[in-house]
């Protein structure tokens, strides 16, 4: 979790603007964790597989081995810098994998994975 060095000054951690008591402003907080998809790797070398992994580890720090499996990110934002946060994950969702010399995926538009309430025009 990350330590708030000062609480008597809030500040938007973005761009730096102060957010003064009473104002408005957002607590962003994102999870992000690793995840594999379900094959089983070939287990006809056993010995080569643990030998590999136990070498991608090798001579790494305990946090930095923990932070590819997970991370806590915790932000406050002041409302400009929130509409633009909500930009770029918009973007990120349905762009696909637009430039990719290699897969030449197209854009999937995703569902599901911003929480909306609904306003009185959506009713």
């Amino acid at each position: 979790m990350t330590d708030i060095s000062n609480i008597d000054k809030r500040l938007c951690d973005s761009c730096g603007r102060d957010l003064p008591d009473g104002e408005l402003f957002y607590h962003c907080r994102t999870e992000m964790i690793a995840a594999q998809d379900a094959t089983i790797p070939d287990l006809k070398h056993p010995d080569k597989l643990i030998a590999q992994a136990l070498s991608e580890i090798a001579g790494k720090d305990e946090n930095e081995l923990l932070d590819d499996i997970y991370q806590e990110l915790i932000l406050q934002l002041c409302p400009d810098c929130r509409m633009s946060l909500l930009k770029m994950i918009q973007s990120m969702m349905n762009k696909g994998c637009q430039g990719c010399s290699k897969c030449k995926i197209q854009p999937v538009k995703k569902q599901g994975k911003l929480l909306k309430f609904p306003s009185k025009k959506d009713k």
